[in-house]
């Protein structure tokens, strides 16, 4: 006759449910273990009934319990299992563990914005903070700003910028149009964090006065033809970008290096860095066409100059 060892009913109970939930994972993907974590604390209350039955149905006047040594090892593995899915749920641990292995990065298009500006609007501002940027002039009198970005993201997560203003705050103050790029938002985890790397194109009116304020990030200043007075400051490396029919003097003040790429500047002046201000430790002058306006690079590290061909 076979005796009945508590912890056996248990057990088969146990594997038949995380049969189920494995199975169903199969189909559904990770995200079926969130059932196993629900219902792990019913093993424990399976195993609480028998052993109460045991004792319920024992014919015995003292009755000694008699445990399945095997399946209860087994159970209490299964139930430390839950319970340390549990903990991490319940920390959000579990949320980025899934987030990690299951997202993939994604290129997407920026919101784009169209302004049209004032008659009176006489500058534009643009704060890039710390992101690359690429700045061009346009003959047409609208304010355009557009480009890409790419972020770490869930399959079937929505993708992290949707509308302009959560990449970029825009604000009229008297006869100055402000352009200020928000930093992007970074989820932090104790595996790794998801960044998000918008890469931006602002076309400024000609016409305009423009004044771009890095923080030490790149700037594509793309200068081909300027019809205003323009000042960057507080870049990390500009890459200017001129023609032979450019109508500009261009002033630059750096601390490393003015490089020239198919163009020479027309004077590059090295100054004793004990006399002067770090950032300006080189000075570099250039002027195409008769100079009418003035492009002014200050507090920045590195320029970069390349010649464009004038397309015909």
């Amino acid at each position: 006759m076979r005796k009945w060892r508590v912890g056996t009913v248990s057990m088969g109970l146990s594997l038949i449910l995380l049969g189920v939930i494995l199975s169903i994972s199969q189909v559904k993907g990770t995200g079926a273990f969130v059932p196993l974590v629900m219902w792990w604390p019913a093993i424990l209350v399976v195993l609480g009934i028998e052993i109460l039955l045991f004792l319920f149905f024992s014919k015995q006047e003292n009755p000694i319990i008699k445990y399945d040594i095997l399946s209860i090892l087994f159970v209490g593995v299964l139930g430390t299992v839950g319970i340390a899915l549990t903990v991490l749920t319940s920390s959000g641990l579990l949320e980025e563990v899934h987030t990690v292995v299951g997202s993939e990065q994604k290129t997407f298009d920026l919101p784009a914005l169209a302004e049209n500006l004032p008659e009176d609007i006489q500058r534009v501002i643009v704060e890039t903070g710390f992101q690359a940027v690429k700045v061009e002039a346009t003959k047409e009198d609208e304010l355009h700003v557009f480009g890409t970005y790419r972020s770490d993201i869930l399959p079937k997560e929505e993708p992290p910028i949707t509308n302009v203003d959560e990449y970029m705050m825009t604000k009229t103050v008297g006869n100055t149009f402000y352009i200020y790029l928000k930093q992007p938002k970074v989820k932090n985890s104790p595996f790794s964090g998801s960044y998000t790397n918008i890469s931006p194109t602002i076309v400024v009116p000609e016409n305009l006065r423009l004044e771009v304020r890095g923080q030490g990030n790149e700037i594509g200043l793309y200068a081909t033809s300027i019809g205003n007075h323009w000042v960057v400051d507080g870049a990390g490396t500009v890459n200017l970008h001129v023609n032979e029919d450019s109508d500009m003097q261009v002033s630059a003040l750096v601390s490393e290096s003015l490089k020239g790429y198919g163009h020479k500047w027309d004077k590059v002046e090295e100054s004793d860095e004990e006399e002067v201000n770090y950032h300006q430790r080189y000075k570099g002058l250039l002027t195409l066409g008769s100079g009418s306006y003035h492009l002014d690079i200050t507090n920045s590290e590195w320029v970069n100059l390349h010649l464009v061909e004038q397309m015909k």
